[in-house]
């Protein structure tokens, strides 16, 4: 911008000073033609009355010439020949009666005319005047006119120039220093306005005009960046929205590029969010149905929802919907992919499955066993001796099973889905854990196993029902798989405010591999035995939820001699 005011400046200082030395040329040639004209027609008109017809011609017009400082003086008669001339052999020169100013000098008195003399070879002005005896006396003087003129001033208007243009150039650098200075400060100031730019100072500049705008960038810059602080605050709520999310989110354009990606996305294709973000989604995934899907979509609308392995084995949902332009004036269309974890929702839907297969399974086995002692007292077979009491007891007994298998599944589906509270209560759970205790001592002296219980104190917010599942399946469950002549130790403690149950049998220890899975719905390690027990397959299950459900733990420990269960609840206040 400087480069453009010095340039501007200087063509117009140069078309300036040519236009100022033509017009002054142009008057001094008019002043100096005014002057020799004025010049020429005093001395005409001197020499004019001094002039003596009867004398030399020739000899006056020398004489005159040198009177009048050698001017060039002619004397002309009336017809138009020369009879003088101080400048040249009049002899020899050609008939002037044509001449313009002999012929003004007719009639004005006085003749000029300015041309170039055939005699001399010069440019003269010429000044004509008639005498009392009717013959002219003309002066003549060189003339070189507005060019000649012109060339001599030019040495003086040079030096004027260059003296005009070294001051000219002087003060259009300061003047343009002044404009291109704050504007480079304004530059800079925008350059930076994401940050509020550098605050300008209007009150520094010479000019309202730039002071006006020095305040204006001022504003400006302040509101942009205030405006790009909102918009980054914005964005990095709706990152750390969607970096949050359990769902993996992924925003693609038309052209399938990866506009938006959030952390848990960028784990289950196993890329980094620099890898993927701007680049399309071939560079996250090779899934081949997520990315037919999105061709899908992409070209026919609608939604696609495809499976996807997901990393540690899980498994993986996406669903997959077409982003319309006129649902956003953000993008031109495009696609939007959400990722879902269902590794929960899969498992619980085949826990499902198989819990009414083991169920229906469960509750087969003693309603066929019912069925078929039914149909033996149904028919007409005699039963002699005890046999009919002994088929009595049997259905008894299968009934009591069927009824407690339908008790324990009604408690874990009911625990599972949050149908069933119970009331909490403050209660000591030593009274709980000893009242189950001695429920058990009848089954415990049947089995042939000894138990006994120490406890201490525990105060806590509980439902007495849930307690009491918990500690009785826990004590039961000691006896039932356990030696003949074995024993059962329940040790209940307080652990710096924790209460912490353990109940030890003397059984055989269970392997560690199966050591969480015994915890499962009808799981059993030995299926035999545990029928024979009377087992339902269901009572560590429970236990299971009801710890859970109060933040308790429950693990089981294996030793040579047996394996102890162990409950502990967190710290109560």
């Amino acid at each position: 911008m400087k480069k453009s005011i010095l340039k501007s400046t200087a063509l117009v200082l140069c078309a300036g000073l040519v236009c100022c030395l033509l017009l002054t040329a142009a008057i001094f040639d008019a002043k100096t033609t005014q002057q020799t004209e004025t010049q020429l027609r005093s001395l005409a008109t001197a020499l004019g009355s001094a002039y003596d017809a009867n004398g030399d011609a020739d000899a006056q017009a020398s004489q005159f010439s040198r009177q009048i400082g050698g001017l060039r003086v002619t004397v002309i008669a009336k017809d138009g020949t020369v009879l003088g001339d101080s400048a040249a052999d009049y002899k020899t020169m050609e008939n002037h009666a044509g001449r313009e100013e002999l012929k003004a000098a007719e009639g004005a008195g006085v003749g000029i005319s300015v041309r170039p003399s055939e005699t001399l070879g010069t440019r003269l002005m010429y000044a004509a005047v008639r005498t009392q005896g009717g013959d002219y006396i003309r002066v003549a003087m060189q003339y070189n006119g507005f060019l000649w003129d012109l060339v001599s001033l030019l040495p003086a208007l040079l030096g004027a120039g260059l003296v005009a243009f070294a001051v000219a150039a002087f003060v259009a650098t300061r003047v343009a220093k002044t404009v291109t200075d704050p504007i480079s400060d304004f530059t800079e100031s925008l350059k930076n306005v994401q940050e509020g730019g550098a605050r300008l100072e209007p009150e520094k500049y010479p000019y309202e005009e730039l002071q006006a705008m020095a305040g204006d960038i001022n504003r400006m810059s302040e509101e942009i960046a205030r405006n790009m602080r909102r918009l980054e605050r914005e964005k990095a709520k709706i990152d750390y929205i969607l970096d949050n999310m359990n769902e993996g989110f992924v925003l693609l354009d038309t052209d399938q590029n990866i506009l938006l990606i959030n952390a848990s996305a960028c784990r289950a294709f196993g890329v980094k969010k620099t890898e993927a973000q701007g680049k399309n989604i071939l560079h996250a995934t090779r899934n081949i149905p997520l990315i037919d899907g999105v061709a899908a979509v992409l070209k026919k609308g609608g939604h696609v929802a495809v499976d996807m392995p997901l990393p540690d084995k899980r498994k993986g949902e996406v669903n997959i919907s077409r982003v319309k332009p006129e649902d956003t004036g953000a993008i031109d269309g495009g696609a939007i992919i959400i990722i879902s974890d269902v590794t929960a929702q899969r498992n619980a839907a085949k826990m499902r499955q198989d819990f009414f297969e083991s169920a229906s399974h469960e509750l087969k086995t003693p309603i066929t066993s019912i069925k078929g002692f039914a149909e033996l007292l149904c028919s007409d077979m005699p039963l002699g001796g005890n046999k009919q009491e002994a088929i009595s007891k049997r259905i008894l007994k299968e009934t009591m099973r069927m009824s407690s298998l339908i008790s324990d599944i009604i408690m874990i589906s009911r625990l599972e889905s949050g149908d069933i509270t119970f009331e909490r209560e403050v209660l000591d759970l030593a009274a709980v854990v000893s009242e189950c205790c001695s429920d058990a001592a009848e089954f415990a002296r049947s089995s042939k196993v000894s138990i006994s219980c120490t406890t201490q104190p525990c105060v806590l917010s509980a439902s007495h029902r849930e307690m009491s599942e918990l500690a009785g399946n826990l004590i039961t469950n000691a006896v039932k798989y356990n030696r003949q002549g074995g024993r059962v130790e329940v040790n209940l403690t307080n652990e710096n405010g924790a209460p912490c149950l353990r109940v030890f049998n003397t059984g055989e220890p269970i392997a560690p591999e199966y050591a969480q899975r015994i915890f499962e719905r009808f799981y059993r390690i030995d299926k035999g035995r545990s029928k024979a027990a009377g087992g339902t397959g269901l009572g560590l299950a429970i236990v299971k939820h009801i710890a859970t459900n109060y933040g308790a733990s429950v693990t089981v420990t294996a030793a040579p001699d047996g394996n102890t269960f162990t409950v502990l609840f967190p710290v109560q206040d």
